[in-house]
């Protein structure tokens, strides 16, 4: 099984769509730094379901987007798809080709396919779970994980060590289960919780449902007696209305009578006031008419007053303009003399310019000579200055190598005498180091011994802590259960004690006599407290006894009296009461019992008393027999004359009354304190038991610490030996390595002696050939300096004449520019006079325009003046004749204002009297109404409480008083009975069949609690097998590479801190030939590398992954460790696809595919593919 194709488009800096055609072996990926090579390592892990963003180096996952470049725009999705080949048939699934992809959006939307199926990420992780190709599997290996692997806290090494074992879903398993049984544990206390609270509104519903049906028939009766009384009041109200009606009628009649002669007088009324309208509307008319001539008057003064103002500012105007036109002529004038002396001026500076212009062209041409030569001057210098240059070099590096010849002979002379002591004391040394190896060897077989001694001691006290843990759990569970037995008396004894105390189920007289014993001291108890009976007989006994079971017992007649007065004083309502005395002195002759097997017994024989007692007993329950059958019975002719009851409290009486026992509210009368003893002693018993589970608890706790305590200790002793031991182990590998290290070096210092003398006398014979070359080039050095202190006086001169022609050209250039300049500006003012003189002369002419057009202005509002006072004095005669008209109407209007007014009295009058009538009437019919209301609302209280009508006929016997003393009986007998849940019995057979269900639930999650135990049980011992087996496999091998890729040294894995092996840390122990390391933190980055290399492929060599990808972790191995990887990887590549991101050339060598990562484009990745033979 291996990847075939991996499909990128827009992931990360692959913008385009690329392919990666894969195949089996080792394929490598090359490029330079930051081009886009592990990208492709984390377009693989996100396909197959990455979700950390910070293992994708990315911020937030949308950055897995391309993000766009230069010219090119971001994009809004990206998709990666990877091909497997199921060839090997690992992945459970039908397919040889799997293809799975996973598309993004930047909406942050996300999309998993398999074989272009839409699926979830689980299917994903499920298909590859344990299987080595997972996301966070050991088959990607990054240079950065190395120490990640390597740390003393390694989550990452244990899920490596996992994945290989195959209980990866085992562990899965487990969390999830683990999660059910909490889930379970918590749905089965709240089971329990919620079967108490509805045991317990179950039994307050029971007394509610009593009080219900009490209050029901008190409902019953008031509404019979509240529909009598309605009756009757609807019958008074009724009588009362026919007076009041008859006053109605009187009072229309003379509203009618009254209105004929009102409408006369309206009449009138409506005739006046259309003339006074009219009148009115005429004179408004005038009133019109008068205020426009005013309008009009006012409107001619002010016409007056503004020909008056415009006239008089006509000739202001002529006034300014006249003195315009004087200064406008002096300015012509002016500016004709000032453009004759700008034309003057101009002619005398243009020879001026002319000759400056000619020098300057001539001394500018004598300057570009000057530079020609200095130009020339420059560059034979520039020419002189690099032959001596390149000589001064050469020099440089004859005397350099002659120096370098000369260090190199006194340094081979130095290393000669070092070699010749290094010889001799290697020799010595190899002496001392055989001693120390046989000291080594010696103490390894005694530090054997102990540790074998200590591992046995470890494994028994393991045992021991493990079966001390088994009786804690066990204890553990029996606290629980005792503590729901606890919990369910506690609520039984309150229960019943409860009853006890409030005499729930006795009559109201037989309680207020109980909860008062200071006033009836001479009251002993009720029959059913007096007497006790087995509970297999209760209801047969409650049965027979009846009502009698509520009866009180008094000391004698006389308490039995005295106590009766007292309760009737008090209200206390029914009860009855038997004298002990009296009836201790009666003598019942008990008959013989029939031979039967149906009888029991008798009722009096099965009842436990005191002797005082025992006649009571015989005398109430003497003729009555328990029987297995009554149905049975009753047809046998030997229980004539005899009560029977069987156990359920089926009764048959002599006197033909059949009755059935029915279980009260309440629970039974009889034994209620027998029960409550017994609840108590079963409750003091599980508390006792309860205290010694915890003693007993507490001293396993105990226990288990003091054997862990041992055990630690022997740990401690197990580990010092063990260190001790690998010590040793390190002090005989590095003897060893000591050993050969010092007969190489002894071997390599005779070959470096030889070698030394031999470069010695080279070195002598070129420091002489060289001396010679060095001379003869400091002559030709000095010769080609005096050339180049010639040339450079000759630039100077040149130089300095360049600089002063160049000066004398610049002085010119700046006097020709002045005198340009003056000339420019005289003819610019010239210009600009000439035009000011054209602008004054055109305004000349449109000021006497002007002046013409306001003279002939000023004549026409003179006319205009005299024509507006005229028109003024026809409209003021007019405004006059007007108002006399005016004043006549007004006085004819307001005459006969005045008899519209003394009308409206006379009609204000006849209101009166009319509203009067209008008021008595309205009195008559607001009695009226308000006894139909009373009425209607008597009819609509009734349908309102009983959803009826009152009845029209009905017989009533009682007087409304004496109803209404009634009903406010029952409303106080409702009231005392408290308030009423309407819907109690709905209520209480729900939480019955609630209570059935809640019952049945908690058998079930006890029975789920029980089966997840046994799960997770198997879950671990399989998994718990199966890794330790896998550990040990993994330990062998990585041993055995470590060795061969470091060719000695020790390395070793271990299982520390806890004793579960699912829960250990995995430490690594790792010593390279000569070095005592005794953390992984001391080891190089090389060294490092290989150890988590060796580490990886132990892991292979148990269970191959289908594929692994190292992204540049050959980086910090030199050539020759580069050489023993790559040997390695060619073992594993025929199990294994290997995709490796180097930079290497000797890891290139190696590849059967070589990839190459571009960036033609800065930002767009692109890939280069190369296929070996």
């Amino acid at each position: 099984m291996y990847i075939s194709e991996l499909k990128m488009h827009g992931f990360k800096s692959f913008a385009n769509k690329e392919i990666m055609k894969l195949g089996q072996g080792i394929t490598t990926v090359v490029g330079p730094n930051g081009c886009g090579k592990t990208n492709i390592v984390d377009a693989i892990r996100w396909v197959l379901g990455e979700q950390k963003y910070s293992v994708l180096r990315s911020g937030k996952m949308e950055d897995v987007i391309f993000n766009g470049a230069e010219g090119i725009k971001p994009l809004g999705v990206c998709e990666v798809a990877m091909t497997v080949h199921n060839n090997a048939g690992k992945l459970p699934i039908e397919y040889e080709d799997i293809e799975i992809s996973r598309r993004i959006f930047r909406s942050g939307e996300s999309e998993y396919y398999l074989n272009k199926t839409l699926c979830r990420r689980k299917d994903i992780l499920d298909l590859f779970i344990d299987t080595g190709m997972g996301a966070d599997a050991y088959s990607v290996i990054e240079l950065k994980m190395i120490e990640q692997i390597l740390s003393e806290t390694a989550d990452d090494r244990r899920k490596m060590f996992e994945e290989a074992a195959g209980i990866h879903k085992y562990r899965s398993q487990k969390k999830s289960t683990l999660r059910k049984f909490e889930i379970t544990h918590t749905d089965l206390e709240r089971i329990k919780d919620i079967i108490v609270e509805v045991e317990q509104k179950v039994h307050h519903l029971e007394l509610q449902l009593k009080r219900f049906k009490r209050h029901a028939t008190l409902n019953e009766n008031l509404e019979r007696k509240d529909k009598e009384l309605a009756f009757l009041q609807v019958h008074r109200y009724k009588s009362q209305i026919a007076p009041i009606q008859s006053r109605i009628d009187e009072y229309r009649h003379l509203r009618e009578s009254k209105s004929t002669a009102s409408s006369t007088y309206e009449k009138d009324l409506l005739k006046l006031r259309d003339k006074y309208k009219a009148e009115a509307a005429e004179l408004h008319e005038l009133q019109v008419v008068m205020d426009n001539l005013m309008d009009n008057r006012e409107s001619l003064r002010n016409s007056i007053l503004l020909s008056a103002e415009k006239s008089k500012g006509a000739l202001l105007t002529i006034e300014r303009l006249e003195r315009e036109k004087s200064l406008n002529f002096d300015k012509i004038e002016q500016l004709k003399q000032l453009k004759l002396d700008f034309d003057k001026e101009i002619i005398d500076l243009e020879p001026t310019i002319e000759e400056k212009l000619n020098t300057y062209k001539y001394h500018k041409e004598n300057f570009k000579e000057i530079e020609k030569k200095y130009h020339q001057t420059t560059s034979n210098l520039d020419n002189l200055q690099n032959e001596r240059w390149e000589i001064q070099r050469k020099i440089a590096n004859d005397r350099s190598l002659f120096e370098r010849t000369k260090a190199s002979v006194e340094e081979f002379s130095s290393y000669l005498a070092k070699q010749k002591r290094l010889f001799e004391q290697y020799k010595e040394k190899n002496v001392g180091l055989q001693r120390t190896q046989k000291k080594l060897d010696n103490d390894k077989k005694v530090i054997a011994s102990k540790l074998l001694k200590s591992e046995k001691n470890i494994d028994s006290f393991s045992i021991k802590i493990q079966s001390l843990k088994d009786k804690k759990n066990s204890i553990s569970e029996n606290q629980h259960k005792i503590s729901a037995m606890i919990n369910s008396l506690n609520g039984q004894f309150e229960f019943y004690n409860e009853l006890i105390e409030s005499n729930e189920g006795f009559p109201e007289g037989t309680r207020f006599i109980l909860e008062n014993p200071k006033l009836f001291k001479g009251v002993l108890g009720t029959i059913a407290d007096m007497f006790k009976i087995d509970k297999n007989f209760r209801d047969a006994l409650e049965s027979g006894l009846g009502d009698l079971s509520h009866c009180l017992i008094a000391a004698d007649r006389k308490s039995a009296m005295k106590a009766l007065d007292v309760a009737s004083n008090n209200n206390a309502g029914d009860l009855m009461i038997l004298p002990l005395k009296e009836a201790s002195e009666l003598k019942s002759n008990l008959k013989k019992l029939p031979s039967s097997k149906k009888i029991i017994g008798r009722a009096s024989d099965l009842v436990k008393t005191s002797k005082e007692l025992k006649p009571l007993a015989d005398y109430l329950l003497g003729n009555l027999l328990v029987v297995d059958d009554i149905a049975s019975s009753i047809d046998s002719n030997i229980f004539i004359g005899w009560d029977l009851v069987d156990s359920l409290g089926t009764f048959s009486g002599q006197n033909l009354i059949f009755k059935n026992r029915k279980n009260s509210e309440h629970g039974s009368m009889m034994g209620r304190k027998e029960k409550l003893d017994i609840i108590s002693s079963e409750l003091q018993s599980a508390v006792n038991k309860q205290l010694e589970l915890d003693k007993n608890f507490k001293s396993v706790f105990e226990t288990i610490d003091l054997v862990n305590g041992k055990l630690e200790k022997e740990s401690i002793e197990y580990d010092k030996l063990k260190e001790i031991s690998s010590d040793i182990d390190m002090d005989i590998v590095r003897n060893r390595m000591i050993m050969e290290q010092n007969q190489d070096n002894f071997d390599s210092s005779k070959k470096n002696k030889k070698e030394a003398k031999i470069e010695l006398e080279n070195s002598k014979k070129a420091l002489l050939a060289l001396k010679p070359g060095i001379e003869k080039a400091d002559k030709k050095l000095e010769s080609f300096q005096n050339k180049v202190n010639e040339a450079n006086d000759i630039m100077i001169l040149a130089r300095n004449a360049k600089e002063d022609s160049q000066n004398m050209l610049q002085e010119l250039k700046i006097k020709l520019i002045e005198l340009e300049s003056r000339r420019d500006q005289l003819k610019f003012k010239k210009t600009s006079g000439d035009e000011n003189a054209e602008e004054l002369k055109e305004r000349q002419i449109n000021i006497k325009k002007e002046v013409d057009d306001l003279r002939v202005k000023h004549n026409e509002l003179q006319t205009n003046a005299k024509d507006s006072e005229k028109s003024l004095q026809l409209v003021s005669a007019n405004i006059q004749k007007q108002r006399s008209i005016i004043d006549l109407k007004q006085s004819v209007y307001k005459e006969t204002y005045q008899n519209i007014e003394e009308l409206q009295v006379r009609i204000s009058s006849e209101q009166r009297n009319n509203e009067q009538i209008l008021e008595d009437l309205k009195n008559a019919e607001i009695e009226a109404n308000e006894t139909e209301q009373r009425i209607q609302l008597i009819k609509e209280r009734i349908l309102d409480r009983y959803n009826s009508n009152v009845p029209e006929n009905i017989v009533v016997d009682l007087s409304e008083e004496q109803i209404e003393i009634d009903i406010l009986k029952m409303q106080r007998s409702i009231e005392n009975i408290g308030p009423v849940n309407m819907a109690v019995q709905d209520e209480y057979n729900e939480e019955v069949e609630r209570l059935d269900i809640l019952s049945s639930q908690r058998d079930d999650l006890l029975e789920a609690e029980d089966n997840l135990r046994e799960t997770i049980r198997k879950i671990d011992k399989v998994a718990r097998k199966r890794f330790q087996e896998t550990f040990d496999l993994i330990k062998t091998n990585f041993e055995d590479l470590f060795k061969m890729f470091f060719e000695g040294g020790n390395a070793t894995l271990r299982l520390s801190g806890d004793p579960d092996p699912l829960e250990a840390d995995i430490s690594i122990d790792a010593q390279p030939p000569g070095k005592r390391n005794t953390s992984l933190r001391l080891l190089s980055s090389g060294e490092k590398a290989l150890t988590a290399i060796s580490l990886l492929f132990s892991i292979y060599q148990v269970k191959p992954s289908p594929y692994c990808i190292l992204d540049e972790v050959d980086a910090p191995l030199d050539d020759v460790n580069i050489h023993k990887f790559t040997r390695v990887l060619g073992k594993f590549c025929d199990e294994t696809q290997f995709i490796i991101v180097t930079h290497n050339k000797l890891t290139m060598e190696i590849a059967d595919f070589m990839y190459g990562v571009t960036q033609e484009k800065k930002g767009i990745s692109k890939l280069v593919s190369v296929k070996f033979d």
